[in-house]
């Protein structure tokens, strides 16, 4: 485990009670001194975002070629509780912030992460575990693939990062950013056994832990 991040510490221990600085605090714990960090301007839907250097095959234990890259997590985003749906149990958790595993630190992936992560408030709406979002068009540059899927992160320490922070209630929880391909998200989309299916995909191509904009769709 890296050493506890001073930087983050600092910011802390400011407002040591606020769930921002909580969070902080347990991101300095358990990911350590962060390669890059993303503030965000924006007062009234302020989302940051923290950019840890990461070697994926060594954190998941498993005997494979080395994947370097980048863990990103928002803070900011489950300052706000999500808007579940009307009369139905909610199993995911409505305070949640996300994480995306990137190969480098092109800005592209930042300000589609905060885009990602605002758009529970601006459209009134929650994200949880298989939920997609659509888009018209491919989000980024050179990725031919346009609909974002959210699934538990594979890493223990992600997936359990914040869970002993609550926000009225809810443990906040994280789910990782994945760009699947048209044909994936008709798979996901077109039954019920859809999504399982797909992940067996993921599992039988080696899937790899950090984003390619190139890889070829498993459908």
């Amino acid at each position: 485990m890296d050493e506890k991040s001073d930087i983050l510490y600092g910011v802390a221990e400011a407002n040591d009670e606020t769930l921002p600085a909580m969070r902080l605090r347990a991101m300095a714990s358990e990911l350590g001194e962060p390669d890059h960090m993303d503030l965000d301007d924006d007062t009234a839907l302020r989302v940051n975002i923290y950019a840890f250097g990461r070697n994926f095959v060594e954190e998941c234990d498993i005997d494979a070629e080395d994947q370097e890259g980048y863990v990103l997590v928002t803070s900011g985003m489950s300052d706000r509780l999500m808007t579940g749906p009307l009369d139905t149990d909610v199993d995911d958790t409505l305070a949640t912030e996300l994480v995306w595993n990137v190969p480098n630190l092109n800005p592209a992936y930042f300000a589609t992460l905060r885009w990602l992560a605002k758009l529970p408030e601006i459209d009134r709406t929650w994200f949880g575990q298989g939920h997609t979002v659509p888009m018209p068009m491919p989000p980024l540059e050179g990725c031919p693939f346009k609909t974002f899927l959210f699934l538990p992160p594979i890493i223990r320490t992600d997936r359990e990062l914040f869970d002993h922070i609550e926000h009225d209630g809810h443990a906040i929880g994280t789910l990782c950013v994945h760009l699947i391909s048209d044909s994936e998200y008709a798979l996901i989309r077109n039954s019920e056994e859809g999504l399982g299916e797909f992940l067996d995909l993921l599992d039988d191509n080696d899937h790899p832990h950090v984003f390619d904009p190139v890889r070829r769709p498993y459908v």
